[in-house]
């Protein structure tokens, strides 16, 4: 990874907490990049949290297994509507479709602004109501669902019917753009300090994000045959370790010719996706009334401090009686032989 003077120790530290490998190792660095990007005091309340913020980043995926419809959040195939689509309300656009219908095709869009609202209602919870300290969970986890989602915005595959190129004799396409490209190029990138901005109209924004990565569907697509074909490109398969194992994946030669095909697609999408994590995150804060974040998450941690000593003292006085009654047992035993 190559550094510049004029880069901020923030984006170090911030990066630092999760250099790992869009599948699960991109969403957690973008959320790590993300948080570098904030303002004071915002920045500190979210690096205070950033292990669990990063961790939590994946959760969304996590839950496409185990709860009906989580699925249909990660994506919205715009090429099965027979018209643009344009920002509306999901309430409107239920009337348009139905939600039958939306629930097959993608929510995406919506879902994103949707957990927006429900952080923004968080934010301004903490501090005003007696269960602050749950809010500020909330927040965390919103928080990791939001950056989450705004990801998934900005992967062109997540934008078409043709999500893994199943329909065009190019599957596995998905994780190569996403994941084999991104692991192989992620330490060659500049490391550029990202700031966030205030989101004026945010169902336009989220609607701009998902149509431009629309607009690349094609280019993904059609760069990948074009390598594909080319008699002087790298094989596309071989065996490459992973951890432990040894797999069968797109070769390290191949990626690089399809990423240079792209013109480093993926790199400037993770830069622009970071900056629209870190951005939403901030505009919902000022949304919710710029709430001090960071004397609540005190609070909190204060609370969880008083219970783990008065949960660690009860413990204590009933494990001294149950030693106490076990002796005495043990006692009356004797004295009976």
């Amino acid at each position: 990874m190559k550094l510049n003077s004029k880069h901020s120790l923030r984006l170090l530290v911030a990066t630092s907490l999760c250099y790992l490998s869009w599948g699960f190792t991109p969403h957690k660095e973008l959320h790590a990049v993300a948080i570098s990007g904030l303002p004071s005091p915002l920045f500190e309340f979210y690096k205070s949290h950033s292990s669990e913020i990063i961790s939590r980043a994946t959760d969304a995926d996590k839950r496409k297994h185990l709860i009906d419809g989580e699925g249909a959040k990660h994506y919205i195939d715009l090429d099965t509507f027979n018209e643009e689509l344009c920002p509306i309300s999901w309430d409107e656009a239920c009337g348009k479709f139905t939600e039958d219908t939306l629930l097959l095709r993608g929510t995406l869009p919506w879902t994103i602004e949707h957990v927006y609202n429900s952080l923004v209602y968080e934010m301004t919870r903490c501090g005003n109501t007696g269960d602050s300290a749950m809010s500020i969970n909330k927040v965390i986890k919103l928080s990791a669902d939001l950056g989450h989602y705004i990801g998934d915005a900005h992967v062109p595959l997540h934008t078409t019917s043709n999500y893994n190129g199943h329909l065009t004799d190019q599957k596995g396409i998905h994780a190569l753009w996403e994941t084999h490209v991104y692991e192989l190029t992620r330490e060659e990138w500049d490391v550029t300090q990202i700031e966030a901005v205030y989101i004026q109209h945010k169902r336009n924004w989220v609607f701009s994000i998902i149509l431009e990565s629309n607009s690349q569907v094609d280019e993904v697509l059609t760069q990948e045959l074009l390598v594909r074909s080319d008699n002087k490109s790298p094989s596309t398969w071989g065996y490459r370790t992973r951890g432990r194992t040894l797999v069968l994946i797109p070769t390290e030669g191949f990626c690089r010719a399809y990423d240079k095909a792209l013109n480093y697609m993926v790199r400037d999408k993770f830069h622009k996706s970071s900056i629209a994590i870190s951005s939403a995150w901030y505009s919902a804060w000022v949304d919710a009334g710029m709430p001090d974040l960071n004397s609540v998450a005190q609070e909190r941690k204060a609370g969880i401090r008083i219970w783990w000593k008065t949960t660690i003292n009860e413990l204590g006085r009933d494990l001294s009686s149950l030693l106490q009654d076990l002796r005495e047992l043990f006692e009356h035993d004797l004295s009976q032989n």
